[in-house]
């Protein structure tokens, strides 16, 4: 079977499995394109295009929630008067990075703004449920916030509740893929615990993603737990990375150390 001929039918069965199909189709095309280049075999490049997808997209959650459900609870829970924090924090814990942060959520974005100023533009790239944070960011009512992630129907509960609280205005999200898709001008860009997935896709792209960002800084954070919790000389181990990869940059570079997330701050 020709090589395109596998890629179209692999991206066809993936596309339409049921753990999948809220992927976007351009994300699993390109990994399915890597999985054909590495293993000729059909059977052995499904598997390994399988194995891809759950390591940066499947493992973020537990045990994915039924988004139709999700946003049916937040609707009955504003109409029953929980303020929107509450009702939104009942979501940014479903999603094993986001649940991390929680606690910290005001922390964190006050340390990280203090150094970058008030952005006028955000982006926000693999956001997952992130963008639900705009709640506890205290920004200016013209801050523009554009968040993009692979995951269709997560996207489209992000708009929903943009809508329903009234700030459609300044937060939009878009289904895209950092590597595939282009993207313009933002003050901050955020890529909150991304490198380490992409690095899982393509091994030595982290620095072509960061250089790659057309702003003035660039926020990137790194887990410093496991998925499971726990702490395996994580930190470490990413600041020497991290400091490895942008050592011939010319980039002033902040480093900020929550309890849960190293992060950097980065100036180009």
């Amino acid at each position: 079977m020709p090589n395109e001929e596998m890629v179209s039918e692999l991206v066809t069965s993936i596309t339409n499995s049921k753990k999948y199909r809220s992927v976007y189709p351009k994300t699993i095309e390109r990994i399915v394109q890597q999985a054909v280049a590495k293993q000729p075999n059909e059977k052995q490049a499904q598997h390994y295009a399988r194995n891809v997808l759950h390591q940066v997209w499947g493992a973020y959650w537990g045990t994915r929630p039924n988004f139709k459900k999700v946003w049916q609870k937040f609707e009955e829970n504003i109409q029953d008067g929980m303020s929107v924090q509450e009702a939104v924090l009942k979501i940014l814990v479903l999603q094993s990075s986001t649940r991390e942060r929680a606690p910290i959520v005001t922390e964190f974005y006050n340390q990280i703004f203090a150094i970058t100023g008030q952005p006028e533009t955000i982006l926000d790239h693999a956001c997952g449920l992130n963008p639900l944070s705009f709640f506890w960011m205290d920004l200016p009512n013209t801050t523009q916030y554009q968040a993009y992630d692979i995951d269709i129907e997560q996207i489209e509960l992000l708009n929903k509740i943009a809508q329903t609280t009234g700030i459609s205005n300044q937060l939009t999200a878009t289904v895209a893929d950092i590597v595939t898709d282009s993207y313009g001008y933002a003050d901050v860009v955020f890529l909150l615990k991304t490198l380490p997935c992409l690095e899982q896709q393509e091994k030595g792209i982290s620095l072509d993603i960061l250089r790659k960002q057309q702003c003035k800084y660039i926020v990137v954070s790194y887990p410093i737990k496991s998925i499971g919790g726990k702490e395996k000389g994580m930190a470490a181990f990413y600041t020497q990375q991290f400091q490895e990869l942008t050592k011939h940059e010319k980039w002033q570079t902040e480093k900020l150390n929550f309890e849960t997330e190293l992060v950097f701050v980065v100036q180009k």
